[in-house]
C-alpha cells in the first residue's frame, strides 16, 4: 500500500517528466527531427503513416482527436497538407500550431514551371507559390531544429536543457550528413536526370545535382500529351541518364516513356515511406534518397563506357 501511494505521489509531483508534452507532427521527415529533439523526454505522434499521401489524405476521427488534444502541432503548411487547414484551426482546439514553411529563416524556393528546365529559361521559377519540400535541404533541417527547440522549450520549460542539448547534437549530425552526401554525389553531380514528381528542387540546389525536368509538376496537375511527348523525345535523344519514379505514379507511364531509350529507371522517396519513423529517420531518408540517385546515375556511367 505504501509503495502504491509513493508511486502515485511521484506521478503527481513530476507530470512533465513522466509524460512530456503532447506533440503531433504531420510528416515523417520532420517527425524524425522532433523525435530526436525530444529524445529522453517523450515521443511525438506521427500523423501521416507510410500509406498516407500528404496531398490528399482524409483525416480520420482518431487523428482529429490527436490534433485537438495536442499541446503543439508541427506541420509543413497548407501548400502541402491542405487537408489540415480546417482541422488545425478548429475553435475547440487549444493546440499551438506551427506551420514550418512560414519560418523566414528558411531557404524558400518558388515552385518551378514547365516540363523541362533549362538553366537559361527565364520562366523557370516564375511561379507564385512556394515549393513546400524544404526539408530536402539539410541546412533547412538545421533551421527547423532550432525552431523545434525554441517551441518545445517554451511549452515545456522544465525540459528546456534537454531540448537544447539534443538540438545541438542533432545540428552537428546534420552538418555531417550534408558533407557525406556532397562526397557521395560528387562523381555524378553533372549527369542529367528526370523525375516524375517535382519534389527535389531543394535537394538539387543544395547538392548541385542536375535535374532537367519533371513529368508532373505537382499532384494536382497531371501531365498533358504535349509535355509527355517532349520529355520522351528528350529521353530518346539521350538527354537524361535516369528517370526517377515514386510509388504513387503509374509504372505504365514510366515504361512508355523509357521504351526505346537508354535511360534507366530509379526510385526516389522524399518522405521515407519505407523508413522506420522516430529518431534518426530524417538522416536515413536523405541518405536513402542520395544513395538511390547515385546508384542509378553511376550505373549509367558504367553502361556508357
Amino acid at each position: 500500500m505504501r509503495l502504491l501511494m509513493l508511486a502515485l505521489m511521484l506521478i503527481i509531483t513530476f507530470p512533465a517528466l513522466a509524460a512530456g508534452p503532447r506533440v503531433v507532427v504531420s510528416l515523417k521527415p520532420v517527425h524524425g527531427l522532433v523525435a530526436d529533439v525530444m529524445k529522453g523526454v517523450g515521443e511525438p505522434h506521427l500523423l501521416l503513416t507510410a500509406s498516407a499521401d500528404p496531398h490528399s489524405h482524409a483525416l480520420r476521427p482518431s487523428e482529429a482527436r490527436k490534433l485537438v488534444q495536442a499541446n503543439v502541432v508541427f506541420w509543413i503548411g497548407s501548400e502541402l497538407e491542405g487537408f489540415l487547414r480546417k482541422p488545425l484551426f478548429n475553435p475547440s482546439s487549444g493546440s499551438r500550431v506551427i506551420p514550418l514553411l512560414r519560418n523566414p529563416r528558411l531557404l524558400r524556393l518558388k515552385q518551378r514551371r514547365g516540363g523541362i528546365w533549362e538553366v537559361d529559361d527565364p520562366n523557370r521559377n516564375k511561379g507564385n507559390e512556394l515549393d513546400p519540400h524544404f526539408w530536402l535541404d539539410p541546412r533547412n533541417a538545421r533551421i527547423i531544429v532550432r525552431q523545434i527547440v525554441e517551441v518545445l522549450s517554451q511549452i515545456d520549460p522544465d525540459n528546456a536543457a534537454n531540448y537544447g542539448k539534443n538540438g545541438k547534437r542533432l545540428s552537428l549530425e546534420l552538418a555531417k550528413l550534408e558533407h557525406d552526401i556532397h562526397e557521395l554525389l560528387a562523381p555524378v553531380r553533372a549527369l542529367p536526370f528526370f523525375v516524375l514528381h517535382d519534389a527535389y528542387q531543394y535537394f538539387e540546389f543544395r547538392f548541385r545535382t542536375y535535374g532537367i525536368g519533371a513529368i508532373a509538376l505537382d499532384h494536382n496537375r497531371k501531365p498533358g500529351a504535349r509535355r509527355i511527348a517532349m520529355i520522351r523525345q528528350r529521353l530518346r535523344d539521350g538527354g537524361a541518364r535516369c528517370l526517377f519514379q515514386e510509388a504513387e505514379f503509374s509504372s505504365k507511364m514510366v515504361i512508355a516513356l523509357t521504351k526505346g531509350t537508354t535511360a534507366r529507371v530509379g526510385v526516389l522517396d522524399p518522405i521515407g515511406k519505407n523508413v522506420h519513423s522516430g529518431p534518426g529517420a530524417y538522416s536515413r531518408i536523405l541518405r536513402d534518397l542520395a544513395g538511390n540517385l547515385e546508384k542509378c546515375l553511376s550505373y549509367s556511367i558504367g553502361a556508357k563506357k
